[in-house]
């Protein structure tokens, strides 16, 4: 019966790279070794991800600033009372100023309510 080992590029890379540190240390002081690559590991990340968080912040500070542009258009436009509404509250005699959309309809729908009674 054979067993045959398949292994891509990287993987042979990795465990030749691995017989040449036992080669070329001892293996009392691969424990050592493996210690301050972790720690050079965690210094990289750590590195990186704050590179990363300094880079991102001022993107995420934009784009929270255009939603909140966004939103407040949006607002605007909704709130915004179209010219035939003006109309009809103009010929019930209804005040339109610094009122919202919505108040300006209720009170439509009040007077004409009433009107109809």
């Amino acid at each position: 019966m054979h067993i045959y080992l398949v292994l891509d590029e990287q993987t042979s890379i990795l465990i030749f790279l691995f017989f040449l540190i036992l080669i070329a240390w001892k293996p009392e002081s691969l424990p050592k070794i493996a210690r301050e690559l972790g720690k050079w590991y965690n210094w990289a990340r750590r590195s990186m991800d704050d590179f990363l968080r300094e880079v991102n912040e001022p993107i995420n500070e934009t784009k929270t600033s255009i939603n909140n542009t966004t939103l407040d258009i949006k607002r605007a436009i909704n709130d915004a009372i179209d010219p035939d509404l003006l109309r009809i509250a103009k010929a019930l005699n209804i005040n339109t100023q610094g009122r919202s959309r919505q108040e300006v309809i209720d009170e439509i729908m009040k007077k004409l309510s009433s009107n109809n009674k």
